[in-house]
């Protein structure tokens, strides 16, 4: 995992594509986040990336929502998550937003659990990954690069 004070700014003038969405931080964002970078990466051309940046969509989507589940009420309404994918001819970087503070730790869950194992799936599915603190808005976005390797 890498941290990036920046973030992406520095991977992404290569992305000639890029797409936003953003979602309610409610259990149907998960799927909702998969069909759209299916659909996405489908009209990119990038077919053969789509069930693994689907994958990280969803592990990533799924983290952010309940991370979001858990903070306290600054604003009335529902917490939103956000998702980026920003791709050239051969990969897609994958961004996912939250308003956690907190950033995410990568941990070695019990054989026995039914989480934690999501960013271990995204470490292996992805070329890299990490999080940063986007300047000037609260939360963190963690991020995942993958390609046709």
């Amino acid at each position: 995992m890498r941290t990036h004070p920046d973030g992406p700014a520095a991977r992404k003038p290569c992305c000639v594509r890029q797409s936003h969405l953003v979602l309610g931080a409610l259990p149907s964002a998960v799927p909702c986040a998969r069909l759209h970078a299916r659909l996405v990466l489908a009209e990119w051309d990038l077919k053969p990336l789509a069930e693994t940046a689907e994958l990280i969509v969803s592990e990533l989507v799924t983290n952010a929502v309940r991370a979001s589940a858990g903070l306290p009420e600054r604003r009335p309404g529902l917490p939103t998550v956000r998702l980026w994918l920003s791709a050239d001819h051969e990969r897609v970087l994958i961004e996912v937003w939250d308003a956690d503070e907190r950033m995410p730790v990568c941990e070695q869950p019990d054989p026995d659990a039914e989480r934690g194992r999501g960013l271990l799936l995204v470490e292996t599915l992805s070329e890299e990954w990490g999080t940063y603190r986007p300047a000037g808005y609260p939360g963190k976005i963690v991020w995942a690069r993958c390609g046709e390797n």
